[in-house]
């Protein structure tokens, strides 16, 4: 008896990697399609769609594409968001169209959120933003905390059930801006952004780990929270 239990677990163990590593080969995969985008489909939301959709039968792995693309080759502005006041240039900023996005390749959450949604109507994908707060969940937050930890990510449908995605925490790429960060070094590192995708699309490395995620998870896992909300 205590034979065939070892079997049955070692079976069992074999079948659970088998699938993790299927899953891993499946995202290098899409993750490789992804990054050989041409450079003349990416300045239009249907052309930019089509293409990292057309591979594939069903609308989480279409999803999954389009994800991956934004948190490659979008970088988020970190300046904009906190320039060391919480400041004045956020409380201005208007947010991008999805098509600005593509031309600009920097933004903040809303801007992101906004692309991954547009994208995903273009491609026939149900998809919605979602507006909240995301934080460390290591200690109590006063509400003017929580007011300055507004962050936006997204849903899509799939099979009737919400698939929950943040391009934003998914993207590594940041604005670099050299010495202290200033509005001149900010607008010279936007051009710099700008000039090294003009011919050639920058893709950056990212994480994954937030594209089909659980909010219950994320907590154990990451000690992070996000909250929709209500």
């Amino acid at each position: 008896m205590r034979h065939i239990f070892f079997v049955v677990a070692l079976l069992t163990g074999f079948c659970f990697t088998f699938n993790i590593k299927a899953a891993d080969y499946h995202n290098e995969k899409i993750k490789a399609f992804v990054e050989q985008t041409p450079r003349n489909v990416e300045n239009r939301i249907s052309t930019l769609a089509e293409y990292l959709t057309k591979p594939y039968n069903n609308s989480y792995d279409k999803a999954k594409a389009i994800a991956f693309w934004i948190a490659g080759h979008i970088n988020y502005d970190s300046y904009l968001y906190n320039n060391g006041k919480t400041t004045k240039l956020l409380n201005s900023y208007m947010g991008q169209s999805a098509n600005d996005l593509l031309k600009s390749r920097v933004g903040i959450c809303g801007d992101f959120a906004e692309l991954f949604a547009t994208l995903c109507r273009a491609a026939g994908i149900k998809a919605a933003k979602v507006h909240g707060y995301a934080y460390s969940n290591d200690g109590y937050l006063s509400t003017k905390e929580l007011q300055n930890s507004g962050h936006a990510w997204n849903y899509f449908l799939y099979k009737n059930k919400k698939i929950y995605v943040d391009t934003t925490f998914m993207a590594k790429g940041r604005t670099k801006l050299s010495g202290r960060p200033t509005n001149l070094r900010h607008r010279r590192a936007l051009k710099e952004i700008r000039r090294d995708n003009k011919y050639n699309s920058q893709m950056n490395d990212f994480d994954d780990y937030y594209f089909d995620f659980s909010y219950r998870q994320e907590e154990r896992e990451r000690g992070y929270k996000h909250q929709e909300m209500r």
